[in-house]
C-alpha cells in the first residue's frame, strides 16, 4: 500500500495518532485525488545555483513505493540529483537514474554522507549563474 497516506513513521513505527503530525498526515488530501495518487514527502533538499540534491531517507531494506519512485525519476530526469539513504547505523546510499533505478549502493557512515554532501555542494557552488 505504498500510496495510501503516511499512517505512521516509516522508521520508527510511532502512530501518525499518536504523534501531531500536522499536514504530513494526508488524509485531508488523499480521497481528492483521482485513483491511488497520493502526496509524498521530501526528506531533504538542498538547493545550490539552480542545481538541487534530494535525499530520501528509507529504513534497512526498505523498498521505494511505485508513486514515490514515480516522481522521484522525475526529478531525476528534470535534472536534480536523487540519493536514496538506506539504514541509521552504516548506512548505504545509491544515486537513482532516470530510469528510477539505484544500481550502485555504497555502504558509509553519516560522516562519509555529510563529506559527500559538501562535496555536492562545492561543485555546484562552482556554478554559478
Amino acid at each position: 500500500m505504498a500510496n495510501a497516506p503516511l499512517r505512521g513513521c516509516p522508521t520508527c513505527g510511532t502512530r501518525i495518532k499518536d504523534v501531531d503530525m500536522g499536514l504530513r498526515d494526508y488524509t485531508w488530501l488523499s480521497p481528492m485525488l483521482p485513483g491511488n495518487v497520493a502526496p509524498m514527502d521530501i526528506d531533504s533538499i538542498l538547493e545550490r545555483n539552480g542545481h538541487f540534491l534530494v535525499m530520501e531517507y528509507k529504513p534497512e531494506g526498505a523498498s521505494i513505493g511505485m508513486g514515490q519512485r514515480i516522481t522521484l525519476k522525475q526529478m531525476v530526469r528534470k535534472g536534480f540529483d536523487v540519493w536514496v539513504v538506506w539504514g541509521n547505523g552504516p548506512i548505504e546510499v545509491g544515486a537513482m537514474d532516470k530510469y528510477g533505478d539505484v544500481k550502485f549502493v555504497d555502504k558509509m557512515s553519516r560522516e562519509k554522507l555529510a563529506e559527500r554532501a559538501v562535496e555536492w555542494f562545492n561543485q555546484a557552488d562552482k556554478d554559478r549563474p
